[in-house]
């Protein structure tokens, strides 16, 4: 018997007679055979008569073509030891546990390869769901059923067969849609920080689309799910110091009045002398800035004239600019996270009353030029995602570049036995 039996046999064992086996030169997925086997109190699953052996061979059939839900089926090899059952029905179950959580939920060490992913984190019992399974003889459904739902994903699913050199961009994108909830809201906003669109969704039914600009490749939009709980209305922007000291700073080196012909005041600067006009801004070292500046609410405000108030960790939001003509380019990657919102009044008047009707209140109120919040009756779901390929409704799929490169490192950390996590610049400071 090798090392690898000797372990699962005492792993059994320990497990019968409650005395509890120790862990800790065990892999990770072990704990859910742990707790497997000792929901059914040591009993072995996949061996010991016929409807056993026929459970282990549905189990090894759709093992066996997990490469059709974009996995690799060799990640779910079981090993069949014949002088000893106990390995084997260990092996068997840590293949097919594996897969169950990986096929329906995904990998989750894959969501650390980016720090900028902030999905809620799913909690199912595999275990349960395992033995409730084979103790009502519904192996092959439950197991046929475990994977996205979603009509994009089984779009990808079907195109997978014959897409050759995008093969792994549409694995990628499996793999993402199993981060999402099994269901998503009705009414939702989506943002698409690939192709740099956004669609808004109510009652199941996608009532608007809009061209957004989201980060940069160096200041990449995050993927995260935030709930909408306002609307504000000529917003101030209270500037980031990192954006004072790389870019403000430049310009009053070379202006000293820029601050006040950009709309902008010092909250903490030299009494009565609130744009800065006094100051030696030259011998302010670069990299530095030693004040809070905040932009006044206006049409040159950088926020625009409407924000959707957005709390969630990476302070994303989506809101207005004053630079429109920036929504006319092809390619709209170019902000420092937060996404600007071509459509940004229709979206605020749905986000407010799930219709029109408040957009008449909205540009009123824009034009009184005073900062107002609308708290929302509800709050909206924004999903903030990253397709790089999306299913047409017409057949057929849309391929966006991989502008983060999230597809390339998403696919390397699949094939690699180490993950490696990749960083990112601080959350988002500026739209």
């Amino acid at each position: 018997m090798n090392c690898r039996s000797l372990i699962a046999a005492s792993f059994l064992l320990c497990v019968i007679s409650g005395t509890g086996p120790s862990f800790a030169q065990l892999a990770g997925d072990d704990i859910l055979v742990r707790q497997f086997y000792q929901q059914r109190q040591g009993a072995l699953a996949w061996n010991g008569d016929a409807k056993s052996d026929a459970h282990a061979q549905q189990a090894l059939a759709i093992l066996s073509h997990a490469s059709n839900e974009g996995l690799d089926s060799g990640r779910y090899r079981a090993l069949r030891e014949n002088n000893d059952r106990a390995a084997s029905d260990a092996s068997l179950s840590r293949a097919v546990l594996t897969y169950m959580r990986d096929v329906s939920v995904g990998r989750p060490e894959l969501r650390s390869v980016d720090r900028d992913i902030g999905l809620p984190s799913p909690s199912s019992d595999f275990a349960a769901m395992l033995n409730d399974a084979l103790r009502q003889d519904r192996l092959k459904q439950m197991l046929e059923g475990l994977p996205p739902k979603h009509a994009d994903y089984s779009a990808l699913k079907a195109a997978l067969p014959n897409s050759g050199e995008k093969s792994d961009t549409i694995i990628a994108n499996m793999e993402r849609w199993r981060w999402l909830p099994a269901v998503l809201e009705p009414d939702r906003i989506v943002v698409n920080a690939a192709d740099a669109r956004l669609e808004l969704w109510l009652d199941g039914k996608l009532v608007l689309t809009s061209r957004v600009i989201v980060g940069r490749p160096t200041r990449r939009t995050p993927i995260l799910r935030a709930e909408g709980a306002g609307v504000t209305v000529n917003p101030p922007w209270t500037v980031p110091r990192s954006i004072a000291a790389k870019e403000i700073l430049p310009q009053l080196k070379r202006n000293h009045a820029w601050l006040a012909s950009h709309d902008m005041v010092l909250l903490d600067g030299p009494p009565g002398d609130p744009h800065g006009l006094g100051i030696n801004w030259r011998a302010i070292p670069a990299g530095t800035f030693p004040y809070q500046v905040r932009q006044y609410p206006g049409p040159r405000n950088s926020l625009g004239q409407i924000k959707l108030e957005l709390p969630n960790r990476f302070d994303v939001y989506l809101h207005d600019t004053p630079d429109k003509v920036l929504f006319g380019r092809a390619e709209r990657h170019l902000s420092h996270g937060c996404v600007r919102v071509e459509k940004i009044l229709p979206l605020a008047s749905y986000a407010i009353a799930t219709d029109l009707s408040a957009m008449r209140g909205i540009t009123h109120a824009i034009e009184g030029g005073e900062t107002t919040t609308t708290p929302l009756q509800k709050k909206l779901p924004v999903y903030f995602v990253y397709w790089t390929a999306v299913p047409e409704p017409e057949g057929g799929l849309t391929y966006s570049a991989d502008v983060y490169g999230r597809d390339r490192r998403l696919i390397a950390a699949m094939r690699a036995k180490q993950i490696r996590i990749a960083s990112i610049d601080p959350p988002c400071t500026k739209g």
